[in-house]
């Protein structure tokens, strides 16, 4: 993708204001700002960068409901069963918000729901808690269906 220099300087605005709250990247995520988060990818920005909790811009995404940018992310090759400070996934992240979009998303590429939080617990186990969407449960149920290749 080539940038103008025009483009380069929006790249550069958009980047200061969001940085008044944390990485960019992870501001942009957890506002739901798709253009945004589209043109810093685009431009080449740290897929991994941490919010207050240790979690990345994935997780911000996941935990808003946000799943165009969790596929954008996703797509530009963020890590998808990257762990937070409390060994949270995005997968799990999205469970506990009761976000079906990313957890649909996330499950269809391959998210890894076995991978236990600190306390032991799973994408499995958060799917069981009294208050998960009934549709966020039957995901993660077919998710643990599925062959893995």
């Amino acid at each position: 993708m080539d940038l103008s220099p025009a483009d380069w300087v929006n790249i550069s605005l958009t980047e200061a204001l969001l940085a008044r709250e944390g990485p960019p990247l992870y501001v942009a995520a957890k506002l739901g700002c798709v253009a945004a988060v589209r043109v810093m990818t685009e431009a080449g920005t740290n897929l991994e960068v941490l919010g207050p909790k240790k979690d990345r811009p994935l997780h911000a995404a996941a935990a808003g409901g946000h799943a165009s940018i969790a596929a954008t992310l996703v797509s530009a090759g963020c890590e998808i069963d990257a762990q937070d400070e409390d060994g949270n996934t995005p997968l799990i992240t999205a469970v506990l918000h009761g976000q079906a979009g990313p957890v649909e998303l996330l499950l269809a590429v391959g998210a890894d729901i076995e991978i236990a939080r600190l306390d032991g617990l799973t994408a499995i186990h958060m799917a069981q808690l009294p208050g998960t969407p009934k549709g966020i449960r039957e995901l993660i149920l077919l998710g643990q269906d599925e062959p893995n290749c």
